[in-house]
């Protein structure tokens, strides 16, 4: 006779199922319930830190480039210089330039300084190039020191013509004097050898204190000017680092 099959133990209890449904569905409903809390915004007095602009250049961010920097310093110590104050040697704080005035000079259609002129022009030149090398940066981008001489308008014939030439014969007279000047240091008249230019204005670039032509203005047109120049390709490179991440205009919106 045939035996039936036993059925397994497990198969035999029924409701098994139907208990552990229940469980799981309940454990569903809190994980729903833990994200949904964990997702809702946090009122907190901590402030929320600032995002950084990362199209702002470092350079407008930090303020002022090194070369910037250590230019503008240079020219506060040279307008600053105690020695050039007790003189009264005029120094412009935004350029550099020294003027040595028509005073300094024998008369007005000479270029033959007077002994006060000789002595200011051995001052100020000294105070510029020590100022000049307060920082190796800056001495290592200057690319000249500029002589530049000036007249005023009055000629009996081609005023420009006329005045070209005594205003390129000041400057010659003082290259002269300067690489000749025993009082400067060994190195002072080396690096004016390899720094000075000459250059010359006739009456075209009057003072801006004294612009008239009026013959009290005069004696303030006829002036030598001793000025520090920067590499041109510093100062455009300086430019082009300040204006970085600037949005410049199309030439159609230009």
């Amino acid at each position: 006779m045939a035996r039936r099959p036993v059925r397994s133990r497990r198969a035999a209890e029924p409701g098994e199922g139907q208990i552990w449904a229940p469980i799981a569905v309940l454990l569903t409903g809190i994980l729903c319930m833990i994200v949904f809390v964990a997702a809702l915004p946090r009122d907190t007095d901590e402030p929320v830190a600032a995002v950084p602009d990362l199209t702002t250049p470092t350079e407008q961010v930090s303020g002022p480039t090194p070369l910037s920097a250590r230019w503008s310093d240079t020219l506060a110590t040279l307008c600053q210089d105690p020695a050039l104050q007790a003189d009264g040697i005029a120094v412009d704080c935004e350029t550099g330039t020294i003027t040595l005035g028509d005073a300094l000079f024998d008369t007005a259609a000479t270029v033959q300084l007077t002994e006060e002129g000789i002595r200011k022009l051995h001052e100020a030149v000294a105070s510029m190039l020590r100022s000049l090398r307060t920082h190796d940066e800056v001495w290592r981008q200057i690319e000249s020191i500029e002589v530049r001489g000036h007249a005023d308008p009055r000629a009996l014939r081609d005023p420009y013509l006329t005045n070209m030439r005594i205003s390129q014969e000041r400057p010659m007279a003082i290259m002269f004097y300067l690489i000749s000047d025993w009082g400067l240091s060994e190195r002072d008249r080396h690096d004016l050898e390899q720094l000075m230019i000459l250059s010359a204005a006739s009456h075209s670039r009057p003072p801006a204190t004294c612009p008239e032509s009026t013959s009290r203005c005069f004696p303030f047109w006829r002036r030598v000017e001793i000025t520090p120049r920067l590499r041109v390709s510093e100062v455009a490179g300086e430019m082009l680092r300040s204006t970085t991440g600037l949005e410049l205009p199309t030439p159609e919106e230009s």
